[in-house]
């Protein structure tokens, strides 16, 4: 693999306000200040002062944009024009501030990808920005639970005692995210979804920054670990993304090693295949833990029915004003989850195909991505772990269709699809400069004593 620029010409006052930014990634949950309905939180202010830093240095933030709008335009205008046209639907009526924190997350997400393009995609950010976002969460929680009687530790040991996965969700969770919020305003369990997503952003992150070509095994160890955590979280879409994700991404650098011998291509195969198999097993063991686990996962429960209710119900309401939308409009005091019904039932027809445009020109890149790291592995130029990168579209991808919101991609989304154009288009500076670099004659590398 080969580097991008050396590492020294990454300004300091950049490589920290990036890294920051990662590092803060998982305490979404703690709000800084309100004003007209929308939530300041850590991450925000730490973007905003990532933004603040960059102006500071123009020509790297010139240097970042130009190598960064190519990649984003397509999708980026269409998106934008559907939230344009979200918002004169919902002009006049209570909008829960969906288009504001959609432009302002679209916002951080291109803050994000900026500084890593500016910042020569330097590992330090992956490395370090990744560590934290993990270590952080831990610390601060339970640095909280303490001060109310609680410990992750007793949470665990509850849960793998009992299966009682309410107890995580309802009072160990809840009541540690409530002890930071406002006066009056009550956290809802779903915030652990939100922390869920930015804690596989962080892991997938830190195993994109591995430089080596000896095997991650602190990256090995880290997955390992946050597996457990997000079994315990029970974000099943964080889950299926992991399951899916993890295997891939090993499949993938087995591709991209290339086929020397086809049975050990096999074997590869074969023991990626097998592990899938092996943790899918662990979790139907027979335990309280894993029983509780198992008919969480089965999709018989009420969060699956109520999704399915939702579903039904947006359609039936589209059917009845196809064209133009019904305005938001909610079931049961909760909007759809799922992005193309939403923006179908609260806008109309218009912007649920410049939706599905969005989604698909994005899957499109995502697509072409994957064919050229596997197919032309001496494209990916940077020193960082190709395969993983190839990852980080996956979570958001997948999210549109389940998450609340009206399925918008929140934050946690955003900063991932973020860095992966970010990286992309690092990559894609990075091989500009070797080209050139090619074509310099080599009689002018004199070297004068």
């Amino acid at each position: 693999m080969t580097s991008a620029t050396p590492r020294a010409t990454t300004p300091r006052m950049l490589l920290w306000a990036t890294t920051v930014l990662l590092a803060t990634l998982s305490l979404t949950w703690i709000q800084v200040a309100s004003a007209a309905g929308f939530q300041l939180k850590v991450p925000y202010v730490a973007t905003i002062a990532l933004g603040i830093v960059l102006c500071g240095s123009p020509s790297r933030f010139a240097t970042g944009l130009n190598a960064l709008l190519p990649a984003v335009f397509p999708w980026l205008i269409v998106y934008m024009i559907y939230l344009a046209l979200l918002s004169i639907n919902l002009a006049g009526a209570p909008s829960k501030g969906i288009v504001l924190r959609q432009v302002f997350f679209v916002i951080c997400g291109l803050t994000f990808a900026v500084s890593l393009v500016a910042a020569t995609a330097d590992n330090r950010i992956l490395r370090r920005g990744g560590a934290l976002a993990i270590v952080s969460f831990f610390v601060v929680t339970e640095y909280l639970a303490r001060q109310i009687g609680l410990s992750w530790i007793t949470a665990i040991i509850r849960f793998a005692t009992t299966g009682d996965l309410d107890y995580i969700f309802y009072h160990f969770l809840r009541e540690i995210f409530q002890t930071v919020a406002p006066a009056g305003v009550e956290v809802p369990a779903s915030e652990k979804n939100i922390v869920a997503v930015c804690v596989f952003t962080a892991l997938i992150l830190f195993r994109s920054g591995h430089t080596s070509a000896k095997p991650d095994i602190l990256g090995i160890a880290l997955t390992l670990f946050l597996l457990g955590v997000l079994v315990v979280f029970n974000t099943r879409s964080v889950l299926m993304i992991s399951a899916l994700g993890i295997p891939t991404a090993a499949w993938i650098r087995l591709l991209r090693e290339g086929v020397r011998n086809p049975g050990e291509f096999y074997i590869k195969s074969f023991a990626i295949l097998a592990l899938l198999i092996v943790l899918i097993l662990l979790l139907s063991a027979g335990s309280a833990a894993m029983d509780e686990l198992e008919a969480r996962l089965s999709f018989n429960d009420n969060s699956t029915e109520g999704r399915l209710s939702q579903y039904s119900w947006a359609l039936s309401q589209i059917e009845r004003n196809p064209l133009l939308g019904s305005g938001l409009i909610e079931l049961k005091g909760q909007l759809v989850h799922n992005l193309f019904l939403g923006a179908w039932l609260h806008a109309g027809l218009a912007p649920f195909l410049l939706v599905v445009s969005t989604y698909l020109l994005i899957v499109l890149s995502w697509l072409r991505f994957v064919a050229a790291i596997v197919f032309r592995p001496a494209l990916w130029v940077l020193p960082l772990r190709a395969e993983w990168v190839a990852i980080l579209p996956m979570l958001p991808l997948f999210r549109v269709w389940v998450a609340g919101d009206a399925g918008h991609p929140g934050f946690g989304e955003w900063i991932a699809l973020g860095a992966f154009f970010g990286l992309v288009a690092a990559n894609r500076l990075a091989q500009n400069a070797s080209s050139r670099n090619a074509k310099r004659p080599s009689g002018i590398n004199l070297v004068v004593t």
